[in-house]
């Protein structure tokens, strides 16, 4: 780490015994020094301060300012140049303005921002401005690709565990590890902080609607606004569980005989799920303006719209008699309401894994199932040579919403 001291020269002394006060810049073995312009005599320095002088105070202020000023453009510029790369007569010829072309110091950000101009979708680009806002709560603004090291990886993880679980961490964790990757690659730096770190996972929690519930859920008394946000995503379900944020912006010209043609924003990937009349009722009854269905012509944001959908189908239940809790032994028992939900935490990502799951209930295979949920299946060089069957998805998709429709009966 680079620092300063003083250093009083006594080999180039004047013939009246003063010698001049220079300020070393030392990196390791490595420095650099530069003249406070002040000269002392051999007993008016103790090696820290000036003494034995009338004017002693007053040069202690003159060059304890000098240190100062030098420490902050010392800190000032290893935000911008690795000086701890440099030869110390290279930092001495930039503290004093010499800016002949050195290797500078390459910010987080820097890469960030150049990782960003790769085609990446609106939801990871939002991945990965929150991990800079993580590095930043966590480092500073001005954290340095060189200073993401292992060690700075472990201490990244343990400020994420204070507010993240195992998978939320991960997230982040995965995405810096991209970062360092880009930046590898890209030489800006030399190895991988994450080389000899493993980022946890756990089981993701299952997203799952049992059939009984979801017959209830289609067939319970709702409000106009409830009803809504339920048809909503029951379309979803009829369209094999298409995520929402691909559903709110497909356009009116998605629908091609027949099939809803897009490609999905996460994957990239080309989709086309063959629209079966309870999806086309619900499509007819939501038609937008500018959109494929109406919810972007009232609502700006996609997030706004899916935090109220998941709010308002927690909202569908019934209320229960339930005892309520005695204040005394000699009361008499009473009842009390509450309000118990059709499904209490339901989101809009249940829509898919439910359909998943009844799929498999009813015999579908996994093969067909992937290929549904957009997913890879089977071997890798096998399927070159083979076309997946998309009329089986047709036939498993009408499979699935029979089995709802006729369960609801």
């Amino acid at each position: 780490m680079i620092h300063t001291r003083f250093y009083l020269e006594g080999r180039y002394s004047t013939k009246s015994g003063y010698s001049n006060l220079l300020l070393r810049i030392i990196n390791n073995a490595d420095w650099a020094a530069v003249s406070t312009h002040v000269k002392l005599k051999p007993t008016e320095w103790d090696g820290s301060c000036v003494i034995n002088r009338p004017d002693a105070a007053h040069l202690n202020i003159i060059i304890n300012k000098f240190k100062a000023d030098i420490d902050i453009k010392l800190l000032n510029l290893s935000l911008e140049y690795d000086l701890e790369s440099m030869r110390m007569s290279q930092v001495k010829n930039l503290l004093q303005g010499d800016k002949t072309p050195l290797k500078k110091c390459i910010l987080f950000s820097d890469v960030l921002a150049q990782y960003l101009n790769n085609d990446l979708s609106a939801g990871t680009r939002e991945i990965y401005n929150t991990v800079l806002t993580k590095v930043t709560l966590f480092s500073g603004k001005s954290t340095r690709m060189k200073d993401i090291d292992h060690e700075y990886v472990v201490a990244f993880n343990k400020f994420l565990a204070q507010t993240q679980g195992v998978n939320g961490r991960g997230i982040y964790l995965r995405s810096l590890r991209a970062i360092c990757n880009y930046a590898l690659h890209t030489g800006v730096i030399d190895k991988s902080p994450f080389a000899h770190f493993s980022i946890r996972t756990e089981p993701t929690k299952h997203r799952v609607i049992e059939l009984s519930q979801l017959c209830n859920l289609l067939a319970h008394q709702v409000t106009p606004k409830q009803e809504r946000y339920r048809d909503y995503f029951f379309l979803m379900f009829y369209l094999i569980g298409i995520n929402a944020t691909d559903l709110l912006n497909a356009k009116p010209d998605a629908i091609v005989n027949g099939r809803l043609e897009y490609v999905r924003a996460k994957t990239h990937k080309k989709y086309s799920i063959k629209v079966e009349p309870e999806a086309q009722v619900l499509l007819d009854k939501y038609r937008g303006k500018e959109h494929l269905v109406e919810a972007l012509d009232h609502c700006k944001a996609v997030k706004s719209f899916l935090h109220m959908m998941n709010d308002s189908l927690r909202t569908i239940g019934d209320e229960v008699e339930v005892p309520a809790p005695a204040t005394s032994l000699f009361e008499e028992p009473k009842m009390a309401k509450q309000f118990v939900p059709v499904i209490p935490d339901i989101t809009t990502y249940y829509a898919r894994h439910t359909w998943a799951t009844i799929a498999h209930s009813l015999g579908v295979s996994i093969d067909v199932i992937s290929q549904a949920l957009g997913h890879s299946f089977g071997n890798r060089v096998t399927m070159i040579y083979v076309k997946p069957d998309q009329q089986k998805v047709d036939l498993a998709n009408r499979l699935v919403i029979d089995t709802l429709l006729s369960t609801s009966l």
